[in-house]
């Protein structure tokens, strides 16, 4: 006898249910690349614990949006079953929550508040049989991932999934995760697994190498003679050791010196200004060298106009530099020339060529800033006549920058579904989770140093057709560091992964295993 998977509202495909037979009966975390279904496997091991098991489920999203999403993905999913969903983000009052906590059947939550409902007892947690854990990777430190499947599993025996696309290429850290969760199994999944291949439309991946101006190059070195005498000054005082500079070392040594002189030696507060000034300017050649003029503008404005103490001895100190004075003149006339930006001038060269191939083409443009993602918007907007470009931001306010509202988010993705815009210019929030229709180009403004976000942003294309990626970089510039930094992170998670899977020893099979067949309508 066939058996229709979710009342037959959807057929799953073979590695689904390849995972599913596994999750069902162990602790599982499932690695998959964005856009493969992960929520799909995630209901179906729902289905499974309501009905076969008749018990509640528990389903974790790290965001609101996230919840909203996946409340309606539930929603089609389950909709011949009738049974009650329901989705918490904080904004639901306390009474309210206290009843759907009782008579829902499946509770779709942000971790916090599901975490603080159970603190002040509004629900019993030995009621529910499985939690899904969306995003699973955030699951370390003292995340309320780690708190919420702690208490889960000291009820009794029950079930965990936690599904993610990149879990990190840190061995400890995927160690942490797996040890949070009480994770019994760990599967892998990449678009080469024949199981997968098939249904995949597959990944072309360009990187796009750009000569750095040389109107960079020449403001840049005055600032690289500020950097170097600075750290000169601080190799000397014995606060820097021999060697390249970095800025997470420096960090570290800022609050070893603050300690230091509070207890020690109050003279050392005098060293603090350089030390914070090696910092900015590190980071000031990098904007200017990875984004452009504008974001390496504002960035310099924040430093001199910076009312805090500590930077104002920075700023004070830095105008005394005569290298520095002489990049802050150099640096306002090329401000005024508004000259163009390579980058800009490849995205819509990138843009144009996909557009006029495919006149309903989907484009997304990933940008670290938000502001570099307004100057892009606005200069595809100008500059061509075929590209309808759209911004896509982040929820939070950034200073005058507000954030954009989800009803806004949703909007925006309802139009780029239906070509109302083809080009979006997104931040990190459009790298994870929301349902943002699959595309033809992936276009990154700069390479990202986390394999996590590279995975991510990438996985926004080749979903069910061929897709393309394009990285754009400059030469010899932070740029590079940070492209290959993620490629060897990459390597070294899939590395970590495949060892931390067969770390897990083979226990007996489950008494059934679900056949492909077993779904077919």
């Amino acid at each position: 006898m066939t058996r229709k998977f979710l009342g037959g509202n959807i057929e799953p495909r073979e590695y689904q249910i390849n995972i599913f037979n596994s999750a069902k009966d162990y602790n599982t975390l499932v690695v998959l690349p964005t856009g493969l279904g992960k929520t799909v496997i995630a209901a179906m091991v729902a289905e499974y614990i309501l009905f076969e098991k008749n018990e509640k489920v528990l389903f974790l999203a790290p965001t609101r949006p996230l919840v909203m999403q996946h409340l309606e993905t539930m929603k089609r999913l389950f909709s011949t079953y009738g049974i009650e969903i329901s989705a918490f983000t904080g904004e639901i009052d306390n009474e309210d929550r206290l009843l759907r906590w009782a008579t829902s059947r499946m509770i779709i939550s942000t971790p916090q508040v599901a975490e603080n409902d159970l603190r002040n007892g509004l629900y019993d947690l030995s009621h529910f049989g499985l939690i899904v854990f969306d995003e699973a990777h955030r699951a370390t430190g003292n995340y309320a991932y780690s708190t919420m499947a702690k208490h889960f599993l000291e009820t009794r025996k029950r079930l965990v999934l936690g599904i993610t696309a990149s879990p990190g290429s840190d061995r400890e850290k995927l160690d942490e995760i797996t040890s949070a969760l009480g994770i019994e199994r760990v599967i892998i999944k990449s678009e080469n697994d024949p199981d997968v291949k098939k249904y995949m439309g597959g990944i072309s991946i360009e990187i796009v190498k750009l000569e750095l101006p040389q109107y960079i190059r020449n403001i840049s070195l005055p600032l690289r003679m500020v950097l170097h005498n600075i750290t000169d000054k601080l190799r000397d005082a014995g606060i820097m050791a021999a060697g390249n500079f970095s800025r997470s070392e420096m960090a570290r040594k800022i609050t070893e010196v603050i300690q230091k002189a509070r207890t020690e030696d109050s003279r050392l507060f005098g060293v603090i200004p350089y030390m914070s000034a090696a910092i900015r300017i590190d980071y000031l050649i990098e904007y200017l060298e990875t984004q452009g003029i504008e974001i390496a503008w504002d960035y310099v404005s924040q430093i001199l106009s910076s009312q805090d103490k500590t930077m104002k001895k920075t700023a004070s100190m830095l105008q005394k530099m005569p290298e520095f004075k002489e990049f802050m003149e150099e640096f306002t006339s090329l401000k005024e020339k508004k000259p163009d930006n390579p980058k800009m001038i490849a995205v819509l060269r990138l843009c144009e060529d996909k557009i006029r191939e495919n006149p309903d083409s989907r484009i997304i443009v990933f940008t670290h800033f938000r502001k570099t993602s307004d100057l892009v918007t606005d200069f595809l907007t100008n500059r061509s006549r075929i590209i309808r470009p759209v911004r896509f931001i982040g929820q939070s306010s950034r200073g005058e920058d507000a954030g954009m509202r989800q009803k806004d988010q949703d909007a925006i993705i309802r139009s780029f579904r239906d070509n109302t815009y083809n080009v979006m210019v997104a931040t990190s929030v459009a790298e994870e989770g929301l349902d943002i229709p699959s595309t033809d180009l992936v276009i990154f403004f700069e390479p990202v140093p986390s394999e996590i976000r590279s995975i991510q942003r990438r996985g926004r294309t080749g979903r069910t057709h061929a897709g393309d990626v394009k990285i754009l970089m400059y030469i010899d510039t932070k740029d590079s560091a940070y492209y290959y930094s993620s490629i060897r992170k990459e390597a070294r998670m899939k590395t970590n992964i495949e060892k931390v899977s067969k770390s897990f020893q083979d226990e007996p099979a489950p008494k059934r295993n679900l056949n492909l067949d077993d779904f077919i309508n």
